[in-house]
């Protein structure tokens, strides 16, 4: 039975381990104990009642399972529910990897702390900027990504609705722009003046939202060496997504971007 000071425990850990998530890492049951000054026996317990109580009932990836131990890299003999007493080694380290990479994709995080009331960890430029380097790592290991149909409908509807994000261009959108370097951006407008906009466009992963954010300063180099020769020219850089978290916003804005969010019920 979980005791009340168990379950304070819990609570206590749960932003930890979804900050953990979000950045794709492994902490020990040492590290986390310290973090919520419990002593590292505890956890077990601690760990079990998130796993039984938090993850199982809501059908989510077992978040427990990015607690290990600090020698083995590996969570302990209890983390699934029905224990791992029959699994071979090579079974074992395969399930493991399995949760483990199911816990770091899952995106409903945020959204399970704000449910139980629970305030997330702050993440730190550099947190934003590891995430930013993890999902180009998945992107390149997947041999890159194709356009999915949500990025198309968003992309397709900002090129003949750009006042929905704030611009009044002299010219229709040109969309997929080549740039000399090889580079392609989603949306670029001429607003006349030598003023530009280049747009890209996201569906609203943490991870994809940063990559956007600096893909940008390189496309607004790239557009300001293109159209202006030398000479300045202002262009405004603009993130567009589904969903774009205040943390996110903040990080494109000290860069000069400016980010809007346009729902899916709004087109």
């Amino acid at each position: 039975m979980t005791t009340e000071k168990i379950r304070e425990y819990g609570y206590q850990l749960l932003p930890f381990l979804v900050q953990a998530a979000r950045k794709r890492e492994l902490h020990s049951y040492g590290d986390y104990a310290e973090k919520i000054g419990a002593h590292h026996r505890v956890l077990n317990h601690v760990l079990g009642f998130i796993r039984d109580e938090v993850c199982i009932p809501r059908q989510l990836p077992l978040i427990n399972a990015i607690a290990v131990n600090a020698e083995t890299g590996l969570p302990g003999e209890s983390w699934l529910p029905e224990g791992t007493s029959h699994l071979t080694p090579e079974e074992y380290n395969h399930q493991f990897e399995k949760f483990r990479d199911d816990v770091f994709a899952y995106q409903g995080w945020e959204a399970l702390l704000k449910d139980l009331g629970l305030q997330p960890i702050e993440l730190t430029p550099d947190d934003l900027d590891a995430r930013g380097r993890a999902y180009t790592e998945v992107l390149e290991r997947r041999g890159g990504s194709g356009e999915g149909e949500g990025h198309l409908k968003l992309k397709e509807y900002v090129a003949v609705n750009p006042q929905a994000i704030g611009l009044a261009p002299a010219q229709p959108a040109q969309v997929e722009y080549l740039f000399i370097a090889g580079d392609r951006a989603d949306l670029v407008f001429y607003s006349g003046e030598n003023e530009w906009a280049v747009v890209e466009i996201k569906n609203g992963e943490s991870g994809e939202l940063i990559k956007g954010v600096y893909q940008l300063v390189k496309y607004r180099a790239l557009l300001q060496a293109e159209k202006g020769h030398g000479s300045p020219i202002r262009v405004d850089a603009v993130l567009v997504a589904y969903d774009i978290p205040s943390n996110v916003t903040m990080f494109a804005a000290k860069m000069g971007i400016r980010c809007r969010i346009i729902r899916q019920s709004e087109m």
